[in-house]
């Protein structure tokens, strides 16, 4: 998935815790961004012009969902009936976190306990989460899932992003990255601000990949056995930042965000990264990716210019892209989309503008 200074060791144990798209448009990564290859263009550019998808149906929430100050920074699935999203929920000195979770046939609140929000949650398994947050004036908090219940471990840094790769879990601030197993955490990574900055992280097969920006270019680090490396990346004319990074497999990432108003899109290919072209009338910032595989890839887009009432999905089925519009939950503020493993179906959780500030609205893909 992901976009996330001791404690003192406490414990917190907790009880249970593909309709109607555009006309497709034909792309393939090009060598490089100066050398892609001009791409067919849609005559559509709003997102009142790309076809709502009747796939999409409303999953009810929690009771106080459409409540104001609350929302959700992100959502983790790890089977059709076992999933957690995270957020919060409040105001100002009041805000507190909300971690929820999905038994397949409703949405459950699980008590937090801690003050602040949680930024981010990730898992690989029915019985391995992690969720990681903290607040401003508040200690940091990770929270892990075993299976039987959720336990609090010293996090050394407020994380805004997390990922779980087995008995390894992986955090990152803006500036720093640790890996560890809940009792140890050893710091991997700092990078240098304002220059540089990081947003999110993925996971898998002892791998780990970092997206942010740097100096003004989207930067992607590299994590394995032989440590971290800064991966050398296509340049993108004007600049761009990635927000929203996803790993297939070591060979087959894929990391997205904006170049001004445009999307972008770069994807790893085992040998090296390359930006994927996209019709040039698109327009949006790509806010998350997620993915069954190389063939069968999701990306949540939201307009920038405009209003953005409505989510727009792309889709990569390992020759063309595809759009399509969730039904509209309001202005939008915050989307993402998450596949569920075992189905073809995706959940995705939006937070919406109410009054002057936000309450949560989720839907879920047949």
């Amino acid at each position: 998935m992901r976009t996330r200074l001791l404690a003192v060791v406490a414990c917190l144990v907790v009880q249970g815790c593909a309709a109607g798209p555009t006309p497709a448009v034909r792309s393939e990564p090009p060598p490089a961004p100066e050398s892609a290859p001009e791409p067919t263009p849609t005559p559509t550019s709003a997102d009142e012009d790309v076809p709502l998808s009747a796939r999409w149906e409303l999953v009810p929430g929690l009771p106080d969902d459409h409540n104001w100050e609350r929302g959700l920074y992100d959502v983790s699935a790890a089977s059709p009936d076992r999933a957690w999203a995270a957020g919060y929920k409040g105001w100002e000195d009041g805000v507190e976190m909300t971690l929820r979770h999905w038994d397949g046939s409703r949405w459950q609140s699980l008590p937090a306990g801690h003050s602040g929000s949680l930024a981010a949650v990730d898992a690989d398994g029915p019985a391995n989460a992690w969720a990681v947050g903290g607040g401003t004036f508040d200690e940091p908090v990770a929270l892990h899932w075993d299976g039987g219940s959720w336990r609090r471990h010293q996090s050394p840094i407020k994380a805004r992003d997390v990922a779980v790769d087995g008995g390894r879990v992986v955090l990152i601030s803006s500036s720093e990255v640790v890996q560890g197993d809940g009792a140890r955490f050893i710091r991997k990574l700092i990078v240098n601000r304002p220059a540089n900055e990081l947003h999110a992280v993925s996971a898998g097969a002892g791998h780990t990949w970092i997206a942010g920006s740097s100096m003004g270019q989207p930067m992607v680090w590299h994590g394995s056995a032989r440590g971290f490396e800064q991966a050398e990346m296509p340049r993108v004319p004007g600049g761009g930042t990635l927000g929203a990074v996803w790993q297939n497999s070591p060979s087959d990432v894929w990391a997205v965000g904006q170049t001004g108003e445009s999307p972008l899109v770069l994807r790893w290919d085992g040998a090296s990264w390359k930006r994927v072209a996209l019709p040039p009338d698109w327009r949006g910032e790509l806010t998350s990716v997620t993915a069954f595989g190389p063939r069968d890839v999701w990306i949540a887009s939201l307009r920038t210019e405009t209003t953005p009432r409505h989510v727009v999905l792309l889709h990569w089925d390992g020759r063309m892209w595809t759009r399509e519009r969730s039904p509209s939950p309001g202005e939008v503020t915050r989307a993402v989309v998450e596949r569920i493993p075992g189905s073809s179906q995706l959940w995705l959780a939006t937070s919406i503008v109410d009054g002057d500030s936000e309450s949560i609205v989720l839907y879920r893909r047949r």
